[in-house]
C-alpha cells in the first residue's frame, strides 16, 4: 500500500481558509473559482475532501433508487463524514475522513 503524501499546511495558512474550507463542504466548486482559495493548501485539502463526498452522496443516490429506498441507510456514513469533515476544517486540521479520505489526493488540488 502506497504512503500517503505529506501535506506541508502552515498554522497561519490553517487558520486563513478555515472559513472557505467549511464552504467547500457545502459548495465544494466555490473554493475552485476563488484565486485566493485556489492557493490555500488547506483548502484545497478539504475541497479534496468534499469532492469525495460528493461523490459517494451520488452513489447513495443511485443506490437508494436502485433499492426503491432501501439503501437510503447509505446516506448516515455520508453524514457522518460531512460533520467530521467541517470538524476538522474548524479546528484547522488537515486529517483525512476515516476510510475514504486517502482517496481525495487523486484529484491533486493542492500545489
Amino acid at each position: 500500500m502506497e504512503l500517503m503524501r505529506q501535506v506541508n499546511i502552515t498554522p497561519e495558512e490553517a487558520e486563513s481558509g478555515k472559513g472557505m474550507a467549511i464552504v467547500a463542504y457545502f459548495i465544494f466548486f466555490v473554493p475552485l473559482i476563488m484565486e485566493d482559495a485556489k492557493r490555500n493548501k488547506f483548502v484545497m485539502f478539504h475541497t479534496e475532501q468534499a469532492i469525495l463526498l460528493l461523490i459517494l452522496n451520488i452513489i447513495a443516490l443511485i443506490i437508494t433508487m436502485v433499492t426503491c429506498g432501501i439503501g437510503f441507510v447509505l446516506y448516515i456514513p455520508v453524514l457522518i463524514f460531512y460533520v467530521l469533515g467541517i470538524i476538522n476544517a474548524v479546528k484547522g486540521e488537515a486529517k483525512p475522513l476515516p476510510l475514504i479520505g486517502q482517496f481525495g489526493e487523486k484529484f491533486n488540488l493542492i500545489k
